[in-house]
Parts: structure tokens; sequence; C-alpha cells
């Protein structure tokens, strides 16, 4: 279930954009260009079209479609593509949407009945909230691209090892020295004297006083048959 939500994030947030990106060329070609309107006057269009270019959803929607590929578990593929054209759309809406906002404020009603300065006043404070929306919008896109990205994981690639501690260290890695010990094999040494480290353990084991065998002598050496010394 997780796995099939994390492939619809990418595919979703797209759809927002590109939603929002297609609402913002027909606005623009209507007011900018009368495209459609059947309403003469840049600033009569104006006055009509600038609260729909200016929209308080524009902004909560971008950044829902940014939150949803950086923020709603791991950072998609596409997430920074992403999020350059969301702040591409709202910058553009917000420009396109200052310019119809001033030339709503040269508009008098023409034909129409006068425009009251209540009313003027009140749609300017609203144009002034949202562009502060989409300012603070702006500046959220732009943090989040400024931020690094996590490392990824690549399939198949193992990662290093961790060095971890080494407990069984030499003892003569801290300065001491190692004590060794001959092996059992019932024979002393060619020498015939223990080592210091052996008689350590023979004094230990016999109260304190150290007791070293005598050393083995020599066998006389063979005389030859039929010869006697004199």
């Amino acid at each position: 279930m997780r796995q099939e939500t994390d492939r619809l994030r990418e595919p979703a947030a797209w759809t927002l954009v590109g939603f929002l990106a297609l609402r913002l060329a027909v606005d623009a070609l209507r007011v900018l260009f009368g495209v459609g309107s059947g309403v003469d006057g840049f600033r009569a269009r104006a006055y009509g079209g600038q609260s729909t270019l200016l929209d308080a959803l524009t902004p909560v929607l971008l950044a829902a479609a940014v939150l949803l590929v950086t923020h709603a578990g791991r950072p998609t593929p596409r997430a920074r593509v992403i999020t350059r054209t969301a702040l591409g759309v709202l910058a553009v809406q917000g420009i396109v949407g200052l310019t119809a906002a001033l030339g709503a404020l040269a508009y008098d009603g023409g034909g129409f009945a006068h425009i009251p300065a209540g009313a003027r006043v009140e749609q300017s404070a609203l144009n002034v909230g949202v562009l502060v929306l989409f300012a603070l919008c702006a500046y959220f896109l732009i943090v989040v691209l400024g931020a690094p990205s996590p490392p990824t994981v690549t399939r198949g690639r193992s990662l290093p090892p961790q060095e971890w501690p080494s407990y069984a260290r030499d003892t003569t890695a801290a300065g001491q020295p190692a004590v060794t010990h001959p092996a059992s094999t019932g024979q002393y040494p060619a020498t015939g004297a223990h080592t210091a480290a052996t008689t350590a353990v023979d004094a230990d084991s016999t109260g304190g006083v150290g007791v070293v065998p005598p050393r083995p002598t020599t066998p006389p050496p063979a005389q030859a048959p039929g010869r006697t010394e004199a």
C-alpha cells in the first residue's frame, strides 16, 4: 500500500502544477490580450480578471504539490524539477496579477455604474494580502530548492562497511610486554633455564619461592669397543 501511494505522489504533483499553469495561460491571454473575453479595453478586462489572477488558492496548491514530492515521504527523483516549475508558475502569475491589479485601479466603470471608492480600497487590500501570500509561497519554494538533497542508495551496491572499535587488541600496543609461555612438552629448553615468565609462575604456585629444577647433565661420550682408558 505504501509503495502504491509513493508512485502516485509525483503524477499528482505534476497534475496540480500543470492545471495551474494551464489556467494561468488562459486567464493571462484573456486579460492581457482579450482572447475570448468580448470586453474592449485593458482596464475593463483587468478589473474583471484581477480576482482570478490573484487567487489565494494558487500558492496553496503549488505549495501542496511541492510538499507532496518532498516531505510526504522520501523525495522523488524529479522533486527539484517540480519545485522549479511551481516557482516559475507562481512568479509569472504574480507578475500578471500585479499588472492586472494596477490596471484595475485606473478603471472608473466606463459606461456602467461608477465604482465607489470603498470598493476600490477593499479590492486593493485583498490584492495586497494575496500578493503577500504569493511572496511567502515563493520564499518557501526557494528554501526547498536550497536545501541539500539526501543521499540515495543505489540498488545492487552495498554501503561501505562501518568501522567498529577492536576490543581484541594486543597488549603490546598499550606499551605492555607480551608474556609468552613455553609449550608443555615435558622438556626444558636447550639452555636448561626457564624464562622469567615461567619462574614467576612457579613462584606463585609454590607460595612465593621460586624453585628452579636442576639442569640436565650431559651424558658422557660413548667409548669405542676394545679400548680402555689408561
